[in-house]
């Protein structure tokens, strides 16, 4: 049996708290080793929960030879600038989606990764989910045929206390945020690099994207519809259309503990049959 990865965490917001600890606390691979957030009396209080350390700074975070990985929970327009923190200081580097707000800043993350032989990768936790395993094994044994759409939309009411999604220098942005989301689940389902068939966005009076649409196209025909958004109701799903059915699923990309996700998949002639998942 392997050592498990000795992880710190980087922030530790309402998200971290509510699935990231935990997730790390059930890992059989990784160690919660310690925890670094400028909240001092949140950072405390996760530490003495956890049975892990409290690090005063990120300096001496990632001065701790015990630290092999550092997980980035921070707010997206701080991401560079840490991980490339992280990196700088040998650590392998794990980040909230997505791991920076441009291509330029990620290459150049990727890039450091590698010429010091780490790790760098980009947390998209839907993609571990039965739910969409399920749709990627459709997809590959073709049993309703060649994926012709990929229908998917990610979207959220505006919120009470936004936090940082209000904050243009933190990375605020329906589309790194949200929108980030859809082109990921299209990337992962379509294989070849697509062109824009259109796109727009909504800005908002601080400057903010507030929604936005895109149409990819693929060879063959094949399209996916992308729509996201922070300033209508919560909506959070994927449709699938193929040569010989369709497959629909809601809460794919986020859902509360208790939800049943359900696949409901559409025959040729109209049948359909829904699958409910654990």
């Amino acid at each position: 049996m392997h050592d498990k990865i000795k992880l710190a965490v980087w922030g530790v917001g309402r998200h971290a708290r509510k699935r990231i600890l935990a997730a790390i606390e059930n890992s059989k691979s990784v160690e919660l080793s310690g925890i670094y957030t400028r909240n001092q009396t949140h950072g405390k209080e996760e530490a003495k929960k956890r049975g892990c350390r409290y690090f005063l700074s990120s300096d001496e975070m990632l001065s701790d030879p015990n630290i092999q990985a550092v997980f980035l929970c921070t707010p997206t327009g701080l991401h560079f600038s840490q991980g490339k923190s992280v990196l700088q200081a040998g650590k392998h580097l794990w980040c909230e989606k997505p791991i920076a707000t441009s291509f330029k800043h990620s290459q150049e993350l990727i890039e450091l990764a590698i010429n010091k032989n780490l790790f760098v990768g980009e947390a998209y936790m839907y993609k571990y989910h039965l739910q969409f395993k399920k749709l990627k094994d459709t997809v590959e044994d073709k049993h309703l045929g060649r994926l012709m759409r990929l229908i998917c939309r990610f979207s959220i009411p505006v919120l009470d206390q936004p936090g940082f999604r209000a904050i243009p220098n933190l990375g605020a942005s329906a589309l790194l945020d949200v929108g980030s989301y859809t082109f990921s689940m299209a990337d992962e389902l379509f294989s070849g690099s697509p062109h824009f068939d259109f796109a727009e966005h909504q800005m908002g009076a601080n400057g903010i994207d507030r929604s936005g649409i895109c149409i990819l196209g693929y060879e063959g025909g094949s399209k996916a519809v992308l729509d996201w958004s922070y300033d209508s109701c919560y909506v959070n799903q994927i449709e699938l259309w193929f040569e010989r059915g369709t497959v629909f699923t809601d809460k794919i990309f986020s859902k509360a503990d208790d939800y049943k996700p359900v696949l409901q998949i559409r025959s040729l002639n109209g049948t359909i049959k829904t699958e409910e998942l654990p």
